[in-house]
């Protein structure tokens, strides 16, 4: 069976989207001094309190969350069913993120304004999109 157009428009797009979001985690992590400094101060001060007082298991789940997205967004573009999965398991360390985020830490968006709301709320449609696409070509039997 050829690849249809759009799996190949949907796999690049949302892979650019979700490899931004790597690029962030990792310079992020990193503590970037370059990346970071795009920032204004206080924002940059603010980020720099959240990262440094973010247990690990809200680190993971973020890892998780980005790494799954990147993952699934290759694997719909290699054609493969499991692009579901990964995305299910982005979309588990999103939720996870967000706990801690707006539950455990919420000090800590208000120091983006809302900024990190409007985000995280892109985030998670394009997430629930793309993980809804990947299953929808599955059902169809272009994803196996």
């Amino acid at each position: 069976m050829k690849t249809p157009w759009h799996i190949w428009v949907v796999g690049l797009i949302t892979l650019m989207w979700h490899a931004f979001g790597a690029y962030d985690y990792t310079m992020s992590e990193l503590r970037d001094a370059a990346y970071l400094s795009m920032m204004p101060e206080d924002q940059r001060a603010g980020m720099l309190a959240y990262l440094d007082n973010m247990p690990s298991w809200a680190v993971a789940t973020w890892a998780l969350g980005v790494w799954g997205s990147v993952l699934g967004s290759v694997l719909i573009l290699a054609r493969s069913r499991h692009a579901v999965n990964a995305f299910v398991v982005s979309l588990l360390g999103f939720i996870g993120t967000s706990l801690y985020t707006y539950m455990i830490a919420p000090a800590s968006i208000m120091s983006q304004g809302g900024l990190g709301l409007v985000i995280s709320g892109a985030i998670l449609v394009i997430l629930l999109g793309t993980m809804l696409y990947a299953r929808a070509q599955v059902v169809a039997g272009r994803l196996r």
